[in-house]
């Protein structure tokens, strides 16, 4: 399963591994290391802009998905990535490519037949 953590301290987590946090969501606390299917972006909530790229074996049980929808996320023990991840710090343009082909994919499943221009960001969130 490919899995995906936006950040900007990737050099320190290749060099040392991830290390836990504690982070309240919806008024619940969890603590480890928040990881999802597809790439989230600062303006979705994540911090930075570096995109690791989480690589685990079929195997690997990430537990109960903390946040349903797209994209799925879940916080896992820090040791459960350090142990049995292949992290990869993705490219600019593997980065870019990764978001593009999750809006690509957001629209298609939408029915919005669109092609977004090659230097595109996605569209702004609708406040509810």
């Amino acid at each position: 399963m490919i899995c995906f953590h936006t950040t900007d301290k990737a050099d320190a987590i290749l060099r040392n591994g991830f290390r836990d946090n504690t982070r309240l969501v919806a008024g619940v606390q969890f603590t480890g290391v928040f990881i999802s299917d597809q790439p989230v972006t600062e303006e979705e909530g994540a911090k930075g802009d570096q995109l690791l790229q989480l690589e685990f074996s079929d195997d690997v049980d990430l537990g109960p998905v903390i946040v349903g929808g797209e994209p799925h996320s879940w916080c896992v023990p820090a040791k459960l990535i350090n142990d049995y991840a292949t992290v990869t710090l993705l490219t600019d343009e593997e980065r870019d490519a990764a978001r593009e082909a999750r809006w690509s994919a957001t629209f298609k499943a939408l029915g919005i037949l669109r092609q977004l221009p090659q230097e595109s960001t996605p569209p702004p969130r609708l406040e509810q």
